[in-house]
């Protein structure tokens, strides 16, 4: 979720629409630690061949500060993030990314917010030289910008080939102003948009507060993308159908969780993490204060449609959690604003 972008936004939503009372019922998972050392880690990508975790990492609590992407050697006996050297373009501010490996080509697809509320970029970033034991993470190099009037306010995308990418928009088109009024009558305007390696396009299906996506392809053959809409507190699930070269997304079926799901990944099993903000308030709270706690739960999504909450925390152990990810046997759970990703077992 990206709030240092909309705070007077998440006021109004906080005090309209969302659930402050309440208690969270703590449903805890074993043996979590902290891995410090990254400001604002909101999203993570996983080199699962490697065991390399990617941390898009922005510190929001500061005005005008730039970001950084970092890594873990999941398989080192000390978990310690490293920078990823690389030549970052101006005005990085990284938000939800996407890793792609491609016939052994591994590709970062980095969604940054250059001007607040006006200019947004996808910024692409390629691998020129492998992991070694001098370089853990191997050579990155910044190789093009990706920008287009559809992409109006990114939150998430989901990278099937470099011919192919979702772009999950949390707002549509306007500045701050239009932003709240939208908001503020839960109006549905942010659309997926779609790259198909020469031009955008629209994909429709507007909601209110758009956030995760998600491409899948079923060891089938079928296509599915889902979605998280945030102001429904539900998942939506389409089949993807081509059509004369054409995507074209079925009617949605709607995966309630309850609350607000942020972004969306999937495990080697086929199983789904989402993880959901179920107070507004107490986020907003948060993202001023880090000492003021804001709820974090998780729902696993089974490849049936059902759903499964394995984590629930009133935010003394983590809070505003943005992004869950799993690798042998144990979770990595990202959170938005805090200096670290929290690591438990599953």
């Amino acid at each position: 979720m990206r709030v240092s972008i909309l705070p007077l936004v998440f006021v109004v939503l906080g005090l309209l629409f969302s659930n402050c009372s309440g208690d969270i019922k703590d449903i805890p998972l074993k043996g979590c630690s902290k891995i410090s050392g990254m400001p604002g880690p909101e999203d993570l990508a996983i080199d699962r061949d490697a065991g390399l975790l990617y941390i898009s990492s922005h510190e929001r609590r500061v005005k005008d500060q730039e970001g950084k992407l970092y890594f873990l050697d999941l398989n080192s006996s000390t978990l310690e993030p490293k920078l990823l050297e690389t030549e970052y373009p101006k005005n990085f501010r990284p938000h939800g990314m996407s890793l792609l490996n491609q016939n052994g080509k591994y590709r970062l697809y980095v969604i940054s917010h250059i001007t607040l509320y006006k200019e947004h970029s996808i910024e692409v970033f390629e691998r020129t030289e492998k992991p070694s034991a001098k370089s853990k993470a191997g050579k990155w190099k910044h190789i093009q910008t990706l920008q287009d009037p559809l992409v109006t306010s990114p939150n998430d995308l989901s990278v099937a080939s470099e011919n192919e990418i979702f772009v999950s928009n949390d707002h549509g088109e306007g500045g701050f102003m239009l932003y709240l009024f939208h908001d503020l009558f839960r109006m549905k305007r942010s659309e997926i948009a779609y790259y198909d390696g020469k031009s955008w396009s629209s994909l429709g299906n507007p909601v209110s507060l758009g956030n995760g996506i998600l491409y899948v392809k079923r060891p089938d053959g079928k296509e599915i993308l889902y979605r998280s809409a945030f102001n429904e507190g539900t998942v939506l699930k389409f089949d993807i159908k081509r059509e004369n070269g054409k995507i074209v997304l079925g009617e949605p079926k709607s995966i309630l969780l309850g609350s607000g799901p942020d972004n969306l990944e999937i495990d080697e099993k086929g199983t789904i993490f989402t993880v959901t903000h179920p107070s507004v308030m107490k986020f907003l709270k948060h993202a001023s204060n880090g000492e003021s706690h804001s709820p974090t739960k998780i729902f696993t999504i089974s490849p049936d449609d059902s759903i499964r909450e394995i984590f629930s925390n009133s935010g003394e152990l983590i809070s505003a959690g943005s992004t869950a990810l799993s690798y042998k046997e144990r979770v990595y759970i990202a959170q938005v604003f805090n200096d670290f990703i929290l690591q438990c077992q599953l």
